[in-house]
């Protein structure tokens, strides 16, 4: 039986899309181009909850992802800066925040709850989209989400690569609508869409 490493994610309007790419042709020209953004393979998005996936369960989660959906409205959202965190590797990563509002945390709790009933954190290489070849920090990711970056330590954002980028005041509000679940690939990149959703 397959396995399938996922990523539950809020994906941003096209014109927050278009930005990201843009800072992350920047980032690749001086950095490894670990993370390199387009609109069709690997898109910029907003991590709600991430794990490992059987296939016979794609149908009765996106069913009950549906479902969820429909109790949120599209959501209002503000991106506060550019930012760059350290990772297990020693490389930096940088992202734009998110403004993590009351609306935007509610959703994020609701689908770690119904991901909670589906999924499971023990991700092998082989369960993770490639090409490109997939590194092990990738698995630190998807493993440690619940324990790292969900619930409290819930931290939005737009991953823009590896490479520190300076923060350029970049702020702008928007609405987001649509839910996705991707089998995602190197670095927790949104690679193969299985499922789309509006709120």
């Amino acid at each position: 039986m397959s396995r399938y490493a996922v990523d539950i994610v809020l994906l941003p309007p096209d014109e927050i899309i278009i930005k990201a790419i843009e800072f992350n042709r920047e980032l690749v020209r001086h950095n490894p181009p670990k993370v390199e953004l387009n609109k069709t393979n690997c898109i910029p998005h907003i991590s709600l909850s991430m794990g490992v996936l059987q296939e016979t369960d794609i149908n009765p989660f996106t069913r009950d992802l549906t479902s969820l959906a429909g109790k949120h409205d599209p959501l209002q959202l503000r991106c506060k800066g550019i930012y760059a965190v350290d990772i297990p590797t020693g490389e930096k990563v940088s992202g734009i925040a998110i403004e993590n509002s009351d609306e935007l945390y509610a959703l994020h709790k609701d689908v770690m709850d119904l991901s909670g009933r589906y999924l499971t954190n023990d991700a092998e290489i082989a369960m993770v989209f490639s090409p490109p070849p997939v590194e092990k920090v990738t698995l630190d990711f998807i493993n440690n989400y619940p324990r790292k970056s969900a619930y409290e330590n819930f931290n939005p954002h737009i991953t823009l690569g590896v490479g520190e980028m300076v923060d350029r005041g970049f702020t702008f509000e928007f609405s987001a609508s649509t839910l996705a679940l991707f089998h995602l690939g190197n670095y927790c990149t949104c690679r193969l869409m299985m499922a789309e959703i509006q709120l």
